[in-house]
């Protein structure tokens, strides 16, 4: 069907629906400011909510091992605080003052698990060694010590012949560890931790503690998120500082203070109104999902840049404020209101992502979205209808209105001709083959070790490279469970040979630092019992003779079950880089693989390395779900708004063609695609179709009465072009600043965004008309366009 033939009842809607708005602005104005006082009280005492269990994929394989066994052998949800010498070796007595302290406080912080608690001051660090009467040993540091130079000698004496050094002492001697594990919900008051408040009291330790000579390193998921939090505070600051850049570009563009405040008034309404209902709907602000207000003000600022420009050009053109504000809610209240279904469509679909965070995250902004199209779409029109522009600001609007129709929009709108056309399009299917390319190169996971959402030289890395570079065991844990088929497995010869076997393996992967498994004590222990003959260093095969040598291994320790079925072996790595995780975990099930003893297998993960792993696999597997999901919908909905199968596709391969170069911006700038990345390529997507439908929009309502298809871009350009670049430049702008944030995961978010927000423009007003000069027949596309003055 011709595009002059097509149904005029969106029209009429628009009509319908513009006239009641105004009739009963008042009415309308008076409820939106009542609602927006309401939530913005509720907005403003809404808090941040960090949780580890947020971040974990409970439903992948891994995770219901985690969640099954984390009470027996301890979660990944672990604080580590290194005190170390700074001057030689830690045996002098401020040393140990200062580690018997920390160790105290630790024991009786809220939200520790005091079972969990590891240091040389507590009785589950001791040494084992072998004797004429056998086996003996004791605690490392004796429960009645005092820091005197002979018992700090004994203490000394007693470590070398402990197993502790590389484990919770240094391999240099510099310093020793406090290791606990964290409990989310306490088990009598039902309370979540107070992350933000836990992080305080470590910090309050690291001050209390650290001097010249004493330096404190504290790493977990804790004091992680506490830095989080701090750098989140600091986001406030580039908030403002977006809305001023915003601000004084609108001015510019608009020549109206009263236009610029209209604008940034909306935005802030819709970010407040966002806050409130997520308030009140239970849902907290997580501290990794605090930079989504600043999408949705960029957003707001988008969609009431389009509705403030039209209906300057309606005021230029002789209608008053009100007629003008009608003008604009006719016109672009439908494409206004698909573009916003669309954003809040390419929000939501990332809650099929099987991640409490990126759920929560996904819901947060689908709900900024739609409040939109009562903010933007309504509240924004009754705000125009009272706006009275004075003389001066009347010229300057006039003048910027008439600079609109300037020759490069007629050279551009050329690119409806298939001369030109032809050219761009096998421009962008070489970029499309260039993608496909580079595509395979995306890193799923970390590109870097330590947190790489915080910067090299934070405080965070510079604690974990201190912490990695001293002690063996490192500070990623990937735990697999030995589970066997009967009980008392323990001292099977057959089983623990099985298990000593896969820890060799293991030990032998590059990227593994250590391995500790109750096969090793065996083999120790063992090897003690004949004076260190090499020929004894292997598992018994007596059954008695490994009973014997797993006597006295403390339960706290973690290396086997209550009924001996389950041994856990933990597998420290160099770091957490998705090649590493890869490479290890293909290892672990390469050996379940051709594991032939039926009596024990080996079962995937526990430990932080463990939750990583699974969390790149369900990132993995969700992008292309994703990806497919999003387009598809993006897709029915331009359909059902524009009726037209040709319209869908001018709209919607820009946007495909931009994610999937994003990929490749990725891949140079060393950015991993995870947790905190995938959403951003969503939200692209989402923020991106507003660009291709405004000026679908206009120029398809040109080519219905009759203009020819370059006419008809020509004019669609003058009318929404201005808007769409000047849009693209000023969220680009505002997000880039991001990139001096003192968190390195919202300066990647502000590179990404700022790539989608311009280069979605860039596609959308080249790639439209391109796409259009061979979709449309014919008859659509004849005549030419004039070029004026």
């Amino acid at each position: 069907m011709s595009i002059k033939h097509e149904s005029t009842l969106v029209h009429n809607i628009s009509d319908f629906m513009a006239d009641a708005l105004l009739k009963h602005r008042l009415l309308f104005l008076t409820l939106g400011l009542l609602v927006t006082v309401f939530l913005s009280y509720q907005g403003f005492n809404q808090q941040l909510s960090p949780g580890f269990d947020k971040a974990i994929p409970l439903s992948h394989p891994y995770m219901k091992t985690f969640t099954n066994y984390r009470d027996e052998f301890g979660g990944a949800n672990r604080i580590t605080i290194f005190v170390e010498n700074k001057d030689g070796e830690m045996f002098t007595p401020e040393f140990f003052t200062v580690l018997e302290g920390i160790t105290s406080e630790v024991l009786v912080m809220d939200g520790i698990d005091a079972r969990t608690v590891t240091s040389l001051f507590t009785p589950n660090v001791n040494y084992v060694a072998v004797s004429e009467e056998g086996f003996t040993g004791s605690r490392i540091v004796a429960a009645d010590f005092i820091a005197t130079p002979e018992r700090i000698e004994e203490v000394k004496s007693n470590l070398f012949k402990s197993s502790e050094i590389g484990k919770t002492v240094a391999k240099d001697l510099s310093g020793a560890l406090v290791i606990a594990d964290l409990v989310e919900v306490d088990p009598i008051t039902k309370e979540k931790i107070d992350y933000e408040l836990f992080a305080e009291k470590l910090d309050k330790i690291r001050a209390t503690y650290e001097t010249e000579e004493t330096a404190i390193h504290i790493i977990g998921f804790a004091p992680f998120i506490g830095d989080v939090i701090d750098g989140a505070e600091g986001v406030i600051s580039f908030f403002v500082i977006t809305l001023i850049i915003t601000f004084i570009l609108l001015h510019f563009f608009a020549g109206s203070m009263k236009l610029a405040l209209a604008v940034i008034a909306t935005a802030l309404i819709s970010v407040s109104w966002q806050l409130g209902l997520v308030k009140i709907l239970g849902y907290g602000v997580d501290p990794m999902s605090i930079l989504v207000p600043f999408l949705i003000l960029a957003i707001g600022v988008s969609h009431a840049i389009q509705m403030t420009n039209v209906w300057r050009i309606g005021v230029v053109n002789g209608e008053d404020s009100v007629g003008a504000a009608r003008h604009a809610f006719y016109k672009l209240f439908i494409p206004g209101a698909t573009a916003l279904v669309s954003d809040a469509v390419g929000f939501g679909v990332i809650v099929l992502i099987d991640i409490p965070i990126i759920r929560e995250l996904g819901i947060i902004a689908s709900i900024g979205v739609a409040v939109m199209l009562l903010t933007n779409k309504i509240m924004l029109p009754i705000l125009l209808s009272y706006i009275k522009l004075t003389d001066k600001e009347l010229k300057r609007a006039e003048g910027s209105i008439k600079g609109a129709d300037h020759s490069f929009w007629a050279m551009l709108s050329k690119l409806t001709d298939r001369r030109y056309a032809t050219i761009v399009l096998v421009f962008a299917f070489g970029l499309s083959v260039y993608t496909l390319s580079v595509q395979d190169q995306l890193i799923v996971g970390d590109v870097e070790a330590g947190a790489p959402e915080f910067w090299p030289d934070s405080q965070y890395n510079l604690d974990a490279n201190a912490i990695q570079e001293n002690f063996s065991v490192g500070l990623d844990e990937l735990v697999i469970l030995a589970k066997a088929d009967q009980k008392g497995s323990c001292v099977n010869f057959s089983i623990m040979q099985t298990i000593d076997d896969f820890v060799w393996q293991m030990q032998n992967v590059e990227g593994v630092q250590s391995v500790k498994a109750l096969s090793q004590v065996i083999r120790e222990r063992n090897i003690g019992n004949y004076e260190a003959n090499p020929k004894f260093l292997g598992i018994p095969r007596n059954e008695k003779m490994i009973s014997a040598n797993i006597y006295r291994v403390e339960m706290s320790q973690a290396l086997f079950s209550n009924d001996c079925t389950i041994m856990p072996v933990t597998i420290y790595l160099t770091d957490h880089r998705a090649q590493t995780l890869d490479r290890v975990m293909d290892a672990v099930k390469n050996f379940r693989e051709l594991n032939t003893n039926e009596h024990v297998d080996f079962v995937p993960a526990m430990g932080n390395a463990g939750i990583m792993a699974a969390t790149n696999e369900i990132v993995a597997k969700a992008q292309a779900r994703i990806e497919l999901i999003l387009f598809a919908a993006v897709g029915i909905f331009c359909f059902v708004t524009f009726m037209s199968i040709r319209a869908t596709i001018c709209i919607v391969v820009p946007l495909a063609l931009v994610a999937y170069l994003a990929n490749v911006v990725m891949v140079y700038l060393g950015i991993g695609l995870k947790v905190s990345t995938l959403p951003v390529l969503a939200m692209g997507v989402g923020v991106g179709v507003d660009y291709g439908i405004y000026l679908f929009a206009r120029m398809r309502a040109h080519m219905t009465m009759g203009e020819s298809l370059q006419k008809s871009y020509y004019e669609s350009l003058k009318e929404v072009g201005t808007g769409v670049v000047f849009t693209s430049v000023t969220m680009t702008i505002g997000v880039a600043t991001w990139y001096f944030s003192d968190l390195k995961f919202q300066a990647d978010m502000g590179i990404l965004l700022a790539y989608m927000f311009f280069v979605n423009m860039l596609g959308a007003i080249i790639l439209i008309p391109a796409l259009a000069s061979f979709i449309y027949p014919l008859k659509d596309r004849e005549g030419t366009v004039q070029e004026s003055n």
